[in-house]
């Protein structure tokens, strides 16, 4: 693999696991909220991350869809789109910082504690790899190679390497030349 290409599979690499993480992390406990008011015993209510920091899913979503418009984009538009991944990273950081440091009793009753998990911090973590990703891409982005358009020229494989750089190259090596 060329080293622009695993560049760009690299980075690839690296929004989907922000995205998933961000995706996992949203769908797990966050926080268990339990009350001693409660008579005859203590009752406890559990909070995904879904629920204390609603925005997490359709931003990481988001950023997950401006990865892919990245790759499909040419010259500064890809950019532009990588700026938004990292927008989007910056948003699931900002979420769950604020989530995760916030007062989560309900109504703020200082009758209620709060046990916090360590999901808020994987959100976090997801949110600053779509971050970097974006960043990186903004700045890198416009030298990768862009999306072939247009006709190509065809190519006639002969051996199995053939067939597979063929596939590589977006061309499919069953059809004959007389047919393209």
């Amino acid at each position: 693999m060329n080293p622009a290409r695993r560049a760009v599979t690299l980075w690839l690499t690296v929004c989907a696991a922000g995205g998933g993480l961000t995706l996992l992390a949203a769908g797990r406990d966050w926080a268990v909220l339990t009350s001693a008011a409660t008579v005859p015993s203590p009752s406890a209510l559990t909070l995904t991350g879904g629920e204390v920091a609603a925005s997490l899913t359709p931003v990481a979503l988001a950023g997950l869809a401006g990865a892919v418009a990245v790759l499909a984009a040419r010259g500064v538009w890809r950019s532009v789109l990588a700026g938004l991944v990292a927008l989007c990273g910056a948003a699931v950081v900002l979420a769950s910082l604020r989530a995760w440091g916030g007062d989560l009793a309900p109504g703020g009753s200082a009758a209620a504690t709060a046990e916090l998990t360590f999901w808020p911090l994987a959100a976090v973590a997801g949110g600053a790899l779509l971050v970097l990703a974006g960043l990186y891409a903004a700045a890198r982005a416009t030298r990768w190679a862009a999306p072939a358009r247009g006709s190509r020229t065809p190519m006639r494989a002969s051996g199995e390497r053939e067939l597979w750089d063929a596939l590589d190259a977006g061309l499919d090596p069953t059809v004959s030349d007389e047919h393209r």
